[in-house]
């Protein structure tokens, strides 16, 4: 590791790091959540914007469930498998602009 702050001790340094990291990490995951079509997220907003009028009213009744749609998907597992692949791709994308890749 060729970082150093003086005075600090390498475990430190380390420690400040990890949480770093841990800090980009969550607000990724974060983000990728809150994007998802759901009509509590904000990616529903996305997709009523997009979609015609009737359709649009069709989908806008979903929101009542979509809390439960949401918990369902988190307790199954599968809501982890749908965030992991875009988490680690952004991931990949910033660590190669950093040139940490």
């Amino acid at each position: 590791l060729a970082i150093s702050l003086p005075g600090l001790p390498m475990a430190a340094v380390l420690g400040l790091i990890a949480i770093g990291k841990a800090g980009v990490i969550i607000n990724l995951v974060l983000m990728v959540l809150n994007l998802l079509p759901l009509p509590p997220l904000d990616g529903s907003r996305i997709v009523s914007g997009v979609l015609p009028p009737g359709p649009e009213r069709a989908y806008a009744r979903i929101e009542p469930y979509g809390i439960v749609i949401l918990l369902v998907l988190m307790v199954s597992g599968v809501l982890g498998k749908l965030l992991i692949p875009p988490v680690l791709a952004i991931m990949r994308a910033i660590a190669q602009i950093l040139g940490i890749a």
